[in-house]
């Protein structure tokens, strides 16, 4: 009875793919033959898989006396990493200044909020992929079935990695954010009140500024351009020559591999003011005496003031040159998260397999299989960076694939990497045991 529906099943999965088939050979084989002079469906295997490409199944059975046909399906299960990255305090500081700045924070974050933040961010990562598999095994040794060649390929999805930021970590960005948000509003207007104390019933007498406030601040990002040598004198001092990061707290994740240029015209978000305001001598008059302008603003690599609209970089202009460190900040929902995709749908596969029964009426088999899947592709691991605003006002980020954009990443980010890039030809092995229906 079993079979009878099987074979009607199939049947009708054949007229309704294709109504000319109706008249064919293959449907006259299907409806007139008894099921042992047929090639095709005499029996029919299920069976179970276990390998590197996941938990699987799939149902075999014989296309002719020399090869059977496999459909099913895996699934790899989520598999759980966790990256982690290092918290960087304003730029380029030495190891001990980055400390000390760190802890100061962290000391009056927690006195503020009870909760005292990390120097590190940790990541929660999954990898899965499920795929549909269509498999022939081929017996080119008439009187050993037990050895076959497979030829076939898989089909699925081509999302492979998905991390954002643990839950205790999270304290540490939104920390880490409402800090920047606060940086860079006191460098883009010093004079402006970071806390609408009216606002909350606080009466403020009168002369008293937010000065000091916005002060306190702009440390967390000072830095000295190359006149200051000793680094003792910036911190915790008032120094001619200060400048300032961008951000006063990144998450650094290693170096440009090569150099990156603008795809778009990209204008800044935030205005830079210098501390100390000079006059610049930019020529003489006709009289010969000198003639001065007002700098204002700290400018960046190439002479450009740093305010809120002015051009950051031209389309086509060079943003970051190979080895520059590579610099994330959370994002408005105070989260980082990092993406894996790009392989194919269509995966091809090649592989040998051997197989022997394990009961005594040979109706129950353990095989082996091994092999390799072509993924192919272009693996990305991808990460936003923000770079500034469009002429509109929109938010820019520069999307830093891992894989071919950067060098130098901690340890354990280098180490999924490394394994990503060998996945556009993935080696595959797996245990089968089937089970015959009949």
């Amino acid at each position: 009875m079993v079979k009878k529906h099987f074979l009607s099943l199939i049947s009708c999965m054949v007229l309704a793919t294709s109504p000319a088939m109706a008249e064919s050979k293959f449907h006259k084989f299907l409806t007139t033959q008894s099921i042992g002079d047929r090639k095709w469906f005499n029996h029919v295997d299920v069976a179970g898989t276990i390998g590197t490409s996941g938990l699987g199944f799939d149902v075999a059975f014989p296309m002719s006396e020399w090869a059977q046909l496999r459909l099913g399906g895996t699934w790899m299960p989520y598999i759980h990493f966790d990256p982690s990255f290092g918290i960087e305090v304003a730029e380029d500081l030495p190891k001990d200044i980055q400390g000390s700045r760190f802890n100061n924070m962290a000391d009056k974050m927690e006195n503020l909020l009870g909760t005292r933040p990390e120097l590190s961010v940790q990541m929660e990562g999954d990898a899965s992929m499920s795929n549909f598999k269509c498999l022939v095994d081929i017996f080119p040794i008439k009187k050993n079935r037990n050895f076959h060649v497979t030829v076939g390929f898989y089909y699925g999805n081509t999302d492979l990695i998905a991390a954002a930021v643990s839950p205790n970590s999270m304290r540490n960005l939104t920390v880490i954010g409402a800090l920047n948000t606060l940086y860079r509003k006191a460098l883009g207007d010093k004079h402006a009140s970071i806390i609408d104390a009216e606002g909350l019933g606080v009466t403020i007498p009168a002369g008293i500024s937010f000065e000091n406030t916005n002060r306190e601040l702009r440390k967390w990002g000072e830095k000295a351009n190359d006149a200051v040598k000793n680094w003792d004198d910036l911190y915790g001092r008032e120094v001619e020559n200060k400048v300032y990061s961008e951000n006063a707290f990144n998450v650094a994740i290693g170096q440009y591999s090569h150099d990156i240029v603008a795809k778009e015209d990209i204008y800044y978000d935030y205005t830079a003011e210098l501390d100390n305001p000079y006059n610049e001598q930019i020529g003489t008059d006709n009289q010969g005496s000198p003639v001065y302008r007002e700098v204002k603003y700290q400018t960046d690599e190439n002479g450009r003031p740093i305010v809120k609209g002015g051009i950051r970089y031209h389309k086509g202009e060079l943003m970051h040159k190979a080895g520059d460190p590579i610099r994330m900040v959370p994002d408005e929902n105070n989260q980082i998260s990092v993406a894996g995709r790009g392989w194919w749908k269509f995966k091809p596969f090649v592989g040998v397999g051997y197989s022997v029964p394990i009961t005594k009426d040979r109706r129950t088999m353990l095989g082996i299989d091994a092999g390799v899947t072509i993924w192919g592709g272009t693996p990305a691991i991808d990460v936003k960076v923000p770079l500034g605003q469009d002429a509109a006002g929109n938010k820019i980020y520069n999307t830093v694939n891992l894989v071919k954009d950067a060098k130098s990443m901690p340890g354990s980010v280098d180490k999924y990497v490394k394994l990503v890039k060998l996945l556009p030809v993935m080696p595959e092995i797996s245990i089968r045991i089937s089970q015959r229906l009949w």
